[in-house]
């Protein structure tokens, strides 16, 4: 019999797909982890409307990213041109990450400060001074750390 099969490759071809699907559909796990479960269509459309719609999810995020980072930006090139005070700066950071928890977690975790506006300056403080062009930076620093003081003294002192 093997003579004959080997004389015929038609014949061999379709003995061995018959074989490789027998084998396959009697182990479904073995089918499943090559991706030949076919018999499992709908789940594979399931998992396929799944990734789609977290991928468009992430999509969506992804894009709100960018234009949360093009605003602050901005802000920032306002900032080093001295057009917006670092308070009002903050205030828009501020704004701008409310929506988003783990940031002010992370500016918390990562920043000095007795309040959350103090941590928040600090962090556009960061953002501007890496902005900055470097012979800038040290006449910058003195800047924004004299506007800091005044945002975080006490109200009776101005």
């Amino acid at each position: 019999m093997f003579a004959t099969l080997t004389a015929r490759p038609r014949l061999l071809a379709t003995a061995l797909v018959l074989a490789a699907f027998t084998g396959l559909a009697g182990h479904p796990t073995l089918a499943e982890s090559v991706g030949a479960d076919v018999w499992n269509v709908a789940e594979l459309q399931e998992s396929l409307r799944e990734s789609t719609d977290v991928s468009s999810q992430l999509d969506t995020e992804g894009g709100a990213v960018l234009r949360r980072i093009a605003v602050k930006e901005a802000l920032v090139d306002e900032l080093l041109a001295g057009r917006a005070p670092l308070a009002e700066v903050t205030t828009k950071f501020t704004e701008l990450n409310a929506a988003r928890a783990e940031y002010l977690t992370t500016i918390r975790a990562f920043y000095p400060g007795a309040t959350d506006q103090e941590k928040m300056a600090r962090n556009v403080i960061s953002f501007a001074l890496l902005r900055a062009p470097a012979r800038a930076r040290s006449a910058l620093a003195q800047r924004l750390d004299a506007e800091l003081n005044q945002m975080i003294a006490p109200s009776g002192t101005h």
